[in-house]
């Protein structure tokens, strides 16, 4: 098992008119497809545009290969942009992104299954404890009796770059996959694009769980004071069609900007459209309001096409009621008020993203997910300490331990036998009769 290690370097941003890239979208089409042919695999069938053009907002997706099929499990993958350039391109770095990972995934090769007793034992690099306590957000339970729960317990462990520490450790992937699934995987021109994507990913998906666990009031973003001509449109389209359109700041303490983007034509909701929620994070507060209203567009057919989009960070609200927290907040935010992280060097932006999330004692593990034949540069982003959903709300590394235990061993009776263990490690810990029951 190699362990590819991911270093930074610079990497200068060559477009910057909606998305910062290391590339413009039509380079990233045609470096896309010249790999394609490179490879012997069919990845690539086709990218067509999809929205009806209500908007004019371009929404595309590309159609998987019979090869991309395989690992995917998946026949497109959507892209999003406010020009049809950059929409088109970022459906085709979310197939690259897609396919690498899981083809990662199903290779064997890129993992040992192992207990973390036998690695300790040989001496391994493995990650810390304190961070597999910290990624299920468990203040209660000791380093000493963590270690006895997932002691012998068989897990797929994989190479990861601590990017604050520049080292390389094992890390738990059954255990992190099983609480981010596939949130965290990113892909880009240069590693470091996929970087700042990956680590905006994350933060993303942390604060809208926050947001949405607590019914967090936050700030709406005072439109007036949007200056950015390319946001200042994309509202536009929006509301001239009489769809209403809400901005909140869900940067929260992580000094890293995220808007989210609450959007419904109430002249065709319910009958033929959905309340679209969204949000979006980069190290720029314009760029991260451009990526939720185009998240918008991509997930709302056009407001008018009977669309039933899957909620992915966000839960998908049924009423505006369901919602009151967010389209009736307390107080307002000029928009130059959000951290800007930004710099052109997309190195900076990715030193700028580790120094805020340090302040929360976060640091950035990444799995250099790199397909072997196709060569575009991949990760999955991994930050104990990110909440994901209800996944990471256990707040009981028992819990989540005996959870894993209970789905990844096959065999009843050894299953049995580990979570007869545990519970002499935690003898009042109820939900371990629910997985023995």
């Amino acid at each position: 098992m190699k362990k590819n290690p991911i270093r930074l370097n610079d990497s200068f941003k060559a477009y910057t008119f909606d998305q910062d890239k290391a590339c413009t979208p039509e380079e990233t089409v045609k470096q896309f497809k010249a790999r394609l042919e490179k490879v012997d695999l069919d990845i690539l069938k086709d990218v067509q545009r999809i929205d009806n053009g209500r908007l004019d907002i371009p929404v595309y997706f590309s159609l998987t290969g019979k090869d991309a099929y395989k690992a995917i499990g998946n026949k497109k993958q959507m892209g999003k942009g406010s020009t049809p350039g950059q929409s088109m391109a970022s459906a085709c770095m979310e197939l690259g992104e897609r396919f690498s990972f899981f083809s990662f995934k199903k290779n064997t090769d890129n993992f040992i299954t192992d207990t973390y007793a036998n690695l300790k034992a040989q001496g391994q690099k493995i990650m810390p404890l304190e961070q597999i306590l910290q990624s299920v957000h468990d203040q209660e339970t000791s380093l000493e009796t963590l270690e006895k729960l997932i002691g012998d317990i068989p897990i797929q462990w994989t190479w990861a770059t601590n990017l604050n520490r520049e080292e390389e450790f094992l890390i738990p992937f059954t255990w992190f996959y099983a609480i981010n699934e596939f949130n965290g995987p990113s892909a880009g021109n240069t590693y470091e694009e996929a970087i700042v994507q990956g680590i905006s990913e994350i933060v993303e998906r942390h604060v809208c769980a926050v947001v949405t666990h607590k019914k967090l009031k936050t700030p709406a973003i005072n439109i007036a004071t949007i200056q950015d001509p390319v946001c200042r449109e994309l509202i536009h389209k929006f509301t001239k069609h009489g769809i209403a359109v809400y901005l909140n700041d869900f940067t929260l303490d992580t000094g890293i900007p995220t808007i989210s983007a609450l959007c419904v034509d109430l002249n065709t909701f319910p009958e033929s459209s959905e309340i679209v929620y969204t949000a979006g994070t980069t190290p720029n507060a314009e760029k991260a309001l451009i990526r939720a209203l185009t998240e918008v567009a991509q997930l709302a057919g056009d407001f008018n096409s009977n669309s039933n989009y899957v909620a992915s960070g966000l839960p998908k609200p049924l009423s505006l009621e369901e919602v009151d927290y967010i389209v009736n907040p307390d107080k307002n935010i000029d928009l130059d008020k959000l951290p800007d992280l930004s710099d052109n060097n997309l190195r900076q932006e990715i030193v700028n993203m580790l120094k805020a999330l340090e302040n929360l004692n976060m640091e950035v593990y990444l799995v250099n997910t790199i397909h072997p034949k196709l060569q575009i540069p991949a990760i999955y982003t991994i930050v104990p300490g990110c909440h994901f959903r209800e996944r990471s709300m256990l707040q009981s590394v028992g819990l989540f331990a005996a959870k894993l235990v209970f789905e990844q061993s096959p065999d009843p009776v050894e299953s049995t036998a580990r979570l007869l263990k545990m519970k002499k490690i935690l003898p009042d810990a109820y939900y371990l009769e629910f997985y023995l029951g």
